[in-house]
């Protein structure tokens, strides 16, 4: 084939991909309610939190003046780690956390307002980008024989208490069910920086919240090179698992090496096997997929500001969803967890 009509025929499948995922969202968008306006009175809604959610923020907030001009905003997006505080302080109306909240950040909030902070749901963390609250692949060496994986399995092999009931640590291979020169073989795991946020993702989600990890865990932490970039610790992850056969790795989904391969999961042993792709973790199908979160003082002796709640309103709306879409990166919700976050909104 002539060598520009190969050229050209790969800058347009390079295109056609993404569209695939958009065209499949629509769908899910087109279920959601649309934004109909409530009447406010004017005045300024305060947001500290995650650094990354300043373009999704930007767009919620210019669609939101359209029906709402005399609303304005006071941004100060500088880290998830200021959300709960600016909120028990009353310097803020809405604590954005672009990952999922401390037992300690909990502790503190409550001791001040003597109750939890109020947490929603507004958008699904990104399928492939570290920062935005990545969805977590499980990874093994491409010529690993093994297929799929349960929590139960994963949760025995990175920790060690197996509080979701196998019977032992698992170690080598063969307690997986692998014969032959696989069985006696030792497993080596992989892992990001256990005190980083998707670690304590997998501890909570996974491990049931032990912090008790596989003793001879190797984890990966971001290199800052001399040039200016990040060699980022999802990508070292995969390109370390890549050299090793007997290992097996969690990491950003959307991590890739052509040595690796990412396996099934399943949440229990009855429960089906689903494989991290970009639809299945907007479809919030695969049990690893997370979620960004928004905070509010919003509880008993503490009614949430009408202006909150509108804004709250428009971000779960169709508009407001199709926002995050638009961003790129950041999944929308789900309608039934749209619907799930209404209701909690109106309690």
């Amino acid at each position: 084939m002539n060598k520009r009509l190969v050229q050209f025929a790969l800058c347009v499948v390079a295109i056609a991909l993404p569209a695939v995922h958009i065209h499949a969202q629509q769908p899910m968008l087109a279920a959601l309610p649309a934004y109909q306006p409530q009447p406010i009175s004017a005045g300024v809604i305060r947001s500290w939190g995650h650094v990354f959610l300043k373009k999704v923020m930007a767009g919620w907030e210019a669609g939101f003046q359209k029906y709402h001009p005399d609303v304005t905003f006071s941004d100060n997006l500088v880290s998830s780690a200021a959300a709960t505080g600016a909120l028990f302080t009353n310097t803020a109306d809405l604590g954005i956390l672009g990952r999922e909240i401390r037992p300690m950040e909990v502790a503190g909030y409550t001791r001040v307002m003597k109750q939890k902070p109020f947490p929603l749901e507004v958008m699904t963390g990104s399928y492939a980008n570290a920062d935005k609250s990545v969805a977590l692949g499980i990874f093994v060496q491409k010529d690993n024989p093994l297929t799929q994986i349960t929590f139960a399995q994963l949760d025995a092999i990175f920790g060690a208490e197996h509080r979701r009931n196998e019977t032992s640590n698992i170690r080598t291979w063969g307690q997986l069910g692998l014969t032959g020169p696989w069985a006696n073989r030792t497993i080596n795991v992989y892992a990001g920086e256990l005190d980083a946020a998707p670690a304590f993702y997998f501890s909570q989600q996974v491990m049931l919240g032990s912090m008790l990890w596989n003793e001879h865990l190797q984890h990966f932490d971001d290199i800052n090179r001399p040039d200016g970039t990040v060699y980022v610790a999802q990508q070292q992850i995969v390109d370390a698992l890549a050299q090793d056969p007997a290992g097996i790795a969690v990491s950003g989904a959307g991590s890739r090496n052509p040595g690796v391969k990412l396996i099934p999961v399943a949440v229990n042993d009855g429960s089906p096997f689903i494989a991290a792709t970009p639809e299945t973790v907007e479809a919030r199908t695969y049990p690893l997929a997370r979620s960004v979160w928004i905070y509010t003082n919003q509880g008993p002796g503490h009614p949430l500001d009408p202006r909150v709640r509108e804004f709250l309103r428009f971000i779960f709306s169709r508009e407001g969803q199709e926002l995050v879409r638009q961003e790129g990166e950041y999944l929308p919700l789900t309608p039934e967890l749209v619907a799930a976050q209404l209701k909690k909104l109106e309690q």
